[in-house]
């Protein structure tokens, strides 16, 4: 917090202000000090508030860190903190870890990662023995055995923790901002030279000119430039946040508001990362599904009616298949206000969450997965891209 008071107090016209701070106490005008330590504190606040609010939502990258990791030692296999993981640890990875460290993988099964957290890409990827897998990952599929090759900030999201936390170079506004300052101050001490000199010459008592002086230099620093700067950029903040852009330092208001085309490179990136089924096909027609997210509440609607439970047991059919042969899972809202989340592959938690919803009016599709027992699977084939499941009900 401290680091965050000095930064905003070295903003050359606070650094003028503070200057005219000790002057007035000098001369003892209570008044005008009270005044521009008024101003000086509310530029402060107001950059430091912005300040923690965007730091907030950015250290939300920490939960990119899996808190624990199983791994392998002296040939026991056992959980421990993943701030404890060193290099040659061996990694048990399974569906829903979080990858704790950067490592090469040494075994896996039908293992698949999500690399959005580093790519901006929410397509998962096929793992296979001797590829890499990087620390915040996450694994969506199958498991697999990998040997640490690095950690902390030698990983790949230490590194981008390296490149956040370094020294940004000074924006525009900011240079221009330190040019005026400069020149104020400079003006400044120059016409009180000039006056209390021109006064002694006159025969004026020191007593006087040195007063006189100190009240110039206080007259010459415009006070509310500073907050008036300081308020500008927080409205900016303000309404760019409002359109879901998060500001860090104020000063980048000036920047990214003169941005007129954003080009990115990553399908993706601009997403929420999550898939959603909207189209359901049978052999005899096709239906619309309708629904936000992987919340429950949704509709099955051809040519724009509302089927009932007696009209799309077809569809029913269709998803109750697509809930079976499923390896995702679906977290009820947890009070975050962020509703419902999805562990596991993407496109199996939007069919998971469609089935779902096509349960909502009747039986629940995935209630219904519960109610058999998963057998031998086959991971999906490249060439058919088909993912095989044999089950048997519970009650045979």
């Amino acid at each position: 917090m401290w680091q965050r008071i000095l930064r905003q107090l070295r903003d050359p016209l606070i650094v003028v202000l503070l200057a005219a701070t000790a002057l007035t106490a000098v001369i003892g005008d209570w008044t005008d000090m009270s005044v521009i330590l008024l101003v000086i504190v509310a530029n402060t606040v107001v950059g430091v508030g912005q300040e923690v609010r965007a730091d907030r939502a950015i250290t939300a990258l920490s939960e990119l860190t899996a808190p624990w990791a199983c791994v392998v030692r002296d040939g026991v296999q056992r959980e421990v903190p993943a701030v404890d993981v060193v290099v040659g640890d061996l990694l048990i990875l399974a569906e829903g870890d979080i990858v704790p460290a950067d490592a090469n993988i040494g075994e896996a099964a039908a293992m698949m990662v999500d690399e959005s957290a580093l790519t901006g890409e929410s397509v998962p990827v096929d793992k296979t023995t001797a590829s890499h897998v990087s620390a915040g990952t996450v694994v969506v599929r199958g498991r697999g055995q990998a040997v640490v090759t690095s950690v902390g900030s030698r990983s790949a999201t230490g590194r981008i923790a390296h490149l956040m936390g370094r020294d940004a170079e000074s924006t525009p506004l900011q240079k221009r901002l330190m040019d005026v300052g400069r020149l104020l101050a400079a003006v400044t001490i120059a016409l009180c030279v000039i006056v209390l000199v021109l006064g002694l010459v006159r025969g004026q008592p020191v007593e006087l000119m040195l007063v006189t002086a100190i009240s110039l230099a206080v007259a010459a620093v415009p006070e509310s430039l500073p907050a008036v700067v300081t308020l500008a950029l927080a409205m900016g903040a303000r309404h760019m946040a409002e359109r879901h852009a998060l500001i860090r330092r104020l000063p980048a208001v000036e920047t990214l508001g003169s941005v007129t085309v954003l080009a990115t490179d990553k399908t993706g990136t601009l997403t929420e990362g999550r898939m959603v089924a909207r189209k359901l096909w049978t052999p005899n027609r096709e239906a619309d599904i309708s629904g936000a997210g992987y919340a429950p509440d949704g509709a099955v609607t051809e040519s724009g009616a509302v089927l009932g439970v007696a009209d799309r047991s077809d569809f029913t059919e269709l998803l109750s298949a697509a809930a079976l042969c499923n390896d995702a899972r679906l977290r009820a809202p947890d009070g975050d206000g962020r509703g419902r989340t999805a562990l596991g592959d993407p496109t199996e938690a939007a069919l998971l969450a469609a089935a779902a919803r096509l349960g909502s009016t009747g039986r629940s599709c995935t209630r219904t997965s519960r109610a058999w027992r998963s057998g031998r699977s086959t991971a999906i084939a490249s060439g058919c891209r088909r993912f095989t499941r044999c089950v048997m009900g519970a009650s045979r």
